[in-house]
């Protein structure tokens, strides 16, 4: 967990925003109260002590709220209470009544001197809780700063209540970029549901950040859910840098000047997708294993966004020495479209005959036919056995309703006792009670699991602090080091070593999601799990006579992910035209290649070991 995000100033801001917000009418009544009672009561045993009449002291105690008449002249101690009391009170109520206005107009002085906070450009329900993780985050609290338009009062009322600074504005707009101080912030994240209005966040980000000198780059993510946006975003980055650091060594600079701004790209649904294979994939694999099934197989039902992602992360990291390829069926009404778009998008992943990814497309409508047990053998008797469902067709209703009718099909039907994991946008009560897990650990039958929510993809750990990204990192510095330990290393390994996770280009820091993502599976393969309970070794050992057959599955998927990536085989290594001579099979490969896929094996168990503190057990 990185430190909090946001100076004294901000986190002034975040407070009096949070203080003058609280709805809490017992309190402010019951200040009223007492003051009132105060006034009524000193002023007239005051006025009464002083030989007034009953009706006199109330018209004098009255008076009080307009420091006139005898108060003055004749102080004595219930005067004094019931004038201080009396006027205190409408000046009390005034300030409950503005204490909203009041409190933004002090917060919005305190922004001036803003610095080091988390500004947040949209106002969808992902940005709201990616606003509520980073400010109410045990030990973190940034100071934070959410640009939106259209949102609701009370959604607004509830934000600033958690002392979220909210601005009512069109963020991709200069001024109200400089109105949130985005110029000053550690993190910018734009994530509004529109990738266009995304992208002229950054252009406009540019703008007002300039080229102010700073010690450190401003982080811009940019949400893109669009793939190949998001892949060409990701190349475009990784170019910027490598030209800064061609200019630097141009210019004889001894240090290389750090960018105003250090663009970002992520997608949610990608985000989603990782978190489900790495979280469940040795479930899966482990159910293979028990009903001895020849391979990991996918099906998933719909073809959005995050289905789409599932797929692709699935070839790339669902890999183990004990089962053949991974195999992906896509249940979809148009499964002639589906198609289209996958090998548009994917051209290289079906075009080699050194690995095709195995996916093919199913045709059912689930809107306009009931799902019964003929589906799930048609989509058996063509594919084989399943070991995970995947529901993911664009809304969380729909989701809902097609994950339970595949669960009671399954479990009536006596078929594919597996994981069904529900694809939710907004965790609920139904995810929590129903789509919570296996409730029968020692049944083989068909059972619901939520992910994807936007409480766990879009939260500060994963963009703010890119823990998700924390084994990837691992994987690049352990390949740094064994480069560092050859005696000839090419050009481009040179330069690769050169550089912080942060300035890896894209194509080196996909590979290593993909081996970090595949870490506990290797683990798995070499008879290790993780340790639930009591802590476990935390070191488990390679046995030497399972090292081949690891190093080359670990190249089958590499060569997979190279592949899915964009990636074609060639004679020489390109980056710009994504060549690579090693997208060839095992036995084309040189011993020291070989060597180095070994040193992904060990790096897996590194990754492993770093991700998962209380070690591992025996399976």
């Amino acid at each position: 967990m990185s430190g909090r995000n946001g100076n004294i100033w901000a986190m002034r801001a975040a407070g009096f925003t949070k203080l003058s917000n609280q709805r809490k009418p017992m309190m402010k009544w019951s200040v009223m109260l007492i003051l009132a009672l105060i006034w009524a009561a000193a002023g007239y045993l005051g006025w009464m002590e002083e030989k007034s009449t009953a009706s006199d002291a109330i018209y004098k105690t009255i008076g009080a709220l307009t420091v006139q008449d005898a108060y003055g002249t004749s102080p004595n101690q219930f005067h004094a209470m019931g004038r201080f009391a009396g006027v205190a009170l409408p000046f009390v109520g005034l300030i409950f009544a503005f204490s909203g206005q009041l409190g933004e107009a002090i917060a919005r002085l305190f922004l001036l001197g803003a610095k080091g906070h988390v500004v947040i450009a949209g106002a969808t329900p992902a940005a709201l809780a990616l606003a509520r993780s980073a400010r109410l985050t045990k030990g973190a609290r940034d100071a934070v700063i959410v640009i939106g338009r259209g949102l609701a009062p009370e959604t607004a009322w509830s934000l600033r209540q958690a002392g979220i600074v909210f601005i009512d504005g069109d963020p991709t707009h200069h001024d109200t970029l400089r109105s949130a101080r985005a110029q000053w912030a550690h993190h910018v994240v734009a994530l509004s549901d529109d990738d266009t209005e995304n992208l002229r966040v950054e252009a406009a980000l540019r703008v007002v950040v300039g080229e102010k000198q700073r010690k450190h780059p401003l982080a811009a993510h940019i949400s893109i859910r669009a793939p190949q946006l998001l892949q060409e975003a990701r190349e475009m980055r990784a170019f910027a840098h490598g030209e800064r650091e061609k200019a630097a060594k141009a210019s004889s600079a001894n240090s290389r000047a750090q960018p105003p701004i250090d663009p970002r790209p992520f997608a949610l649904e990608e985000i989603a997708a990782r978190d489900l294979i790495v979280r469940y994939a040795t479930s899966m694999l482990q159910l293979a294993e028990t009903q001895k099934h020849p391979r990991p197989h996918l099906v998933i039902f719909g073809f959005d966004a995050t289905a789409e992602a599932v797929a692709v992360r699935a070839f790339m990291s669902l890999w183990s020495m004990h089962f053949s390829a991974p195999r992906v069926t896509i249940v979809t009404p148009n499964p002639a479209a589906a198609e289209m778009r996958f090998s548009a998008r994917y051209p290289q992943a079906r075009a080699h005959a050194v690995w095709s990814a195995d996916i093919a497309f199913h045709a059912f409508d689930w809107a306009h036919r009931s799902l019964d047990h003929t589906v799930l053998a048609d989509v058996e008797g063509a594919r084989g056995p399943v070991n995970g469902v995947v529901v993911s067709t664009g809304g969380d209703a729909e989701n809902i309703q097609l994950a339970l009718a595949l669960m009671r099909t399954a479990n009536l039907q006596k078929m594919w006792p597996v994981p069904i994991f529900m694809k939710e946008t907004m965790e609920s009560d139904f995810s929590r009670q129903v789509a919570s897990g296996d409730r029968t650990p020692n049944e083989l039958d068909a059972y619901l699991q939520a992910f994807g929510a936007d409480e766990s993809t879009a939260s500060r750990s994963v963009i703010v602090d890119g823990d998700l990204d924390r084994g990837a990192a691992i994987a690049h510095k352990i390949y740094l080091e064994d480069m560092a330990n050859k005696a000839n290393v090419d050009t481009q390994q040179l330069e690769a070593m050169t550089r912080t996770w942060d300035n890896v280009p894209e194509t080196y820091r996909a590979a290593n999601r993909a081996t970090a993502d595949n870490a506990l599976i290797k683990l798995w393969d070499m008879g290790w799990k993780p340790a639930a309970g009591a802590k476990g070794t935390l070191e488990p050992p390679i046995e030497p006579a399972l090292m081949a057959r690891l190093a080359e599955v670990e190249h089958a998927r590499w060569v997979a992910e190279r592949l899915m990536s964009g990636w074609r085989p060639g004679l020489e290594r390109n980056n710009r035209l994504m060549v690579h001579p090693n997208i060839v099979g095992w036995d084309q490969l040189a011993d020291d290649i070989k060597k180095r896929d070994e040193t992904q094996v060990r790096a897996a168990a590194l990754i492993a070991r770093a991700t998962n503190k209380k070690g591992f057990i025996r399976r």
